[in-house]
């Protein structure tokens, strides 16, 4: 094989190979989405790429080809390279390909303990429900049944969060329910929910950026006795306090997690005593007799109280958020699940607590959308309660838009590793933080806060919480359960069968219930879930976790049936209980609402054709592909016949495709070659 004078190839002709099974339903292997979290993962890594590195640096003949096809077969069969040497790994540096994309080679660094995450938990929580949501969902919606309320929506929560524990310690990488998705359900799904996710964290940091600013004004007029208007001095909805907020918490992120953390459990700690003591407070001055009665009001009904648990899912971001900096948990198999169900029970306790106390104190009519329990309290005659509850919620309330941006930059990482967002997104300082990706979000966040009202935000992020829920919860169904042999991929098209006739039946029952149309589709949406949860219960339970195929890819995969991990109870039937709840709390929504929401996820889908499905990882050959220079007389060599002839180790099936033709006797990294003269 002459070269002449042949130039060889640069990286950026070097392009990766095309995978034949990419598509939006390409799902992410297990081990790619452990790389980072399983050190054993790295061993190997190196290894392998040690071992090839040193036969390419032999003298070049026919045994080293057979060498290098030895090396690379023992990895592929056993999970570990004969031969290698550890000393091996101070000298080389690993050639990954990540579809074009070279990121960087810091790692986020694992350092936050269980109270760093129930801090995370609770504090990016209860001032957004509390502070927030009580008083407006008081005044628009329930009335004195806002506790209802929040718990009909702490019920969804909670059974969605079941899932989110066992999935977060079983797959404790950053990135929340885009991790998940991905590894169950494909690229479009996944880059669905994580735009449903940018809602939860971004969009909702400023949502509650601006109501601080709000809270900022009437404070001042109830302290000072002045009525002033920001509208009468800047245009265009200007609020400059949030403006203030913003920035200042995107500045803080900056300087990284590790120091923005003790700030974190500084706040947390206050505000839950701040909490507990307007609570109290609440409860004192309680006049259930003039203010509970009537407990539902006649002009909101039940429809109302819906209605307001569809709004307060605004305030249950918290445990997701958790989630989100499961890459930088400590312990996460432990952690993880205690810090969900620890946030989950304490906000969700507080929450019901709380509203009983502000809607006893003050008639419901009366309550302020913006302050509740300041204006509550000053009602009463009390004014200084009134005034320690406006200072805690001033002085408390920015750790929610800490939180709440802190989250983002790493669904960002998460997207840009997998080369669905640009580059840039995933550059890690040589401190561990990802700077870069939290300007930039940090920006959208501080022009959204500044310019747009909170009420035009609340129930866009509630809708987004509650979709990304329903994706979770079916992602821990697809990873427990196996599809029969001889009917393939039965688990995903019967959660999408359920999940659209869960939907469909809220929309029909909320909107179109009083009609004899209505009625017959409720009917029959009805006949359909419970055929759905039947088919499911039909389907054998997984043996290890993410079926046969999956737990194929990944040698850390553990038997289900004598691992030690948490494990959702119930299933298939608490998750099934939870996407129900969570699509009709969606359904409570204006059809208007729900029309941008769909408008929202059909710009997120454009985006992924259009970019993420062009530069993904894996619809370029694949995650952990290694470049290795193979001189000419080992190229000529039949054994490296055999190496380019290694096949795929192919990911699950796609929905709707045949499961029954893949092989999972592949190989699991896909390799390059160049051909390179020998040396001299």
């Amino acid at each position: 094989m002459p070269f002449g004078n042949v130039p060889l190839p640069t990286d950026d002709e070097f392009k990766p190979i095309k995978r034949q099974d990419s598509g939006p339903f390409l799902q992410k292997p297990l081990h790619a989405t452990l790389a980072e979290f399983d050190q054993s993962h790295h061993t190997l890594y190196h290894d392998a790429n040690s071992r090839v590195n040193s036969v390419n640096q032999s003298n070049v003949d026919g045994s080293s080809s057979s060498q290098l096809a030895s090396a690379v077969s023992s990895y592929h069969s056993t999970g570990s390279v004969s031969g290698s040497s550890p000393k091996d790994d101070d000298n080389i540096m690993p050639n990954s390909t990540t579809g074009g994309n070279n990121l960087a080679q810091h790692q986020i660094t694992r350092h936050l303990t269980l109270f760093d995450l129930v801090s995370i938990g609770v504090g990016g929580t209860i001032g957004s429900g509390i502070f927030v949501l009580c008083g407006y969902i008081a005044h628009s919606f329930a009335g004195p049944a806002t506790c209802i309320s929040w718990i009909i929506s702490g019920i969804a929560a909670c059974l969605s969060g079941v899932c989110y524990a066992e999935l977060a310690c079983r797959m404790p990488a950053a990135g929340s329910s885009y991790v998940y998705v991905y590894a169950s359900m494909g690229e479009l799904p996944a880059v669905l929910v994580a735009a449903c996710l940018s809602l939860e964290y971004v969009v909702s940091g400023s949502a509650v950026a601006r109501s601080w600013g709000d809270k900022i004004i009437e404070w001042l007029n109830m302290s000072i006795d002045i009525d002033f208007d920001l509208s009468s001095h800047f245009s265009w909805n200007f609020n400059p306090m949030a403006t203030l907020v913003s920035a200042a918490s995107v500045a803080l992120l900056m300087s990284g997690v590790k120091e923005s953390k003790s700030v974190t459990n500084f706040f947390t700690v206050t505000k839950v005593i701040v909490v507990g003591l307007m609570a109290i407070g609440g409860l004192i001055l309680m006049q259930p007799r003039q203010n509970l009665v009537p407990f539902i009001p006649p002009q909101y009904g039940v429809a109302g109280i819906f209605r307001g648990a569809t709004s307060s899912f605004f305030g249950y971001i918290g445990f997701d958020e958790v989630c989100c900096v499961a890459g930088e948990a400590l312990d996460p198999q432990r952690n993880m699940p205690l810090a969900i169900v620890i946030s989950l029970t304490t906000v969700t306790g507080l929450y019901v607590v709380a509203a009983l106390a502000l809607t006893g104190m003050q008639p419901y009519d009366e309550i302020s959308e913006v302050s509740g329990f300041p204006y509550a309290f000053a009602s009463r005659g009390h004014n200084i309660a009134a005034q320690i509850s406006a200072f805690g919620e001033v002085f408390t309330l920015p750790i929610v838009v800490l939180i709440s941006v802190m989250a983002q930059p790493r669904l960002q990482y998460a997207l840009a590793k997998d080369g669905l967002l640009p580059e840039i997104f995933a550059r890690v300082d040589e401190n561990g933080n990802l700077w870069h990706s939290t300007v930039i979000c940090g920006i959208f966040m501080v022009i959204v806060a500044s310019f747009v009202p909170f009420e035009h935000l609340n129930d866009m992020i509630s809708a987004g919480i509650l979709v990304a829920f329903c994706m979770t919860c079916s992602s821990l169904i697809i990873m427990r359960r196996e599809s029969p042999d001889h009917e393939p991929g039965k688990v995903e098209r019967t959660l999408l069968y359920f999940n659209f006739a869960s939907l469909v039946f809220g929309i029909s029952l909320t909107h179109f219930g009083s009609s004899v149309g209505g009625k017959v589709i409720v009917a029959i949406c009805v006949f359909a879930l419970l055929i759905c949860i039947l088919r499911l219960y039909q389907c054998p339970a997984a043996v290890l976790f993410g079926g046969k195929i999956r737990a194929s890819q990944y040698k850390g995969s553990v038997d289900m049936r004598v691992d030690s991990y948490f494990k959702t109870p119930c299933l298939p039937l608490i998750p099934c209980l939870g996407i129900f709840i969570n699509w009709y709390l969606v359904s409570q929504l204006e059809l208007i609402g729900i029309f941008f929401l769909l408008l929202y996820l059909a710009l997120a889908g454009i985006f992924y054709f259009s970019y993420g499905m062009r530069h993904s990882v894996g619809a370029n050959g694949g995650w952990d592909i290694y470049d290795y220079d193979v001189t000419e007389n080992a190229a000529n060599n039949e054994e490296y016949e055999k190496i380019l002839s290694t096949s795929w180790t192919l990911p699950p099936t796609p929905l709707f495709t045949q499961s029954s033709q893949r092989s999972t006797s592949g190989s699991s990294f896909p390799i390059r070659v160049r051909i390179v003269p020998p040396l001299a």
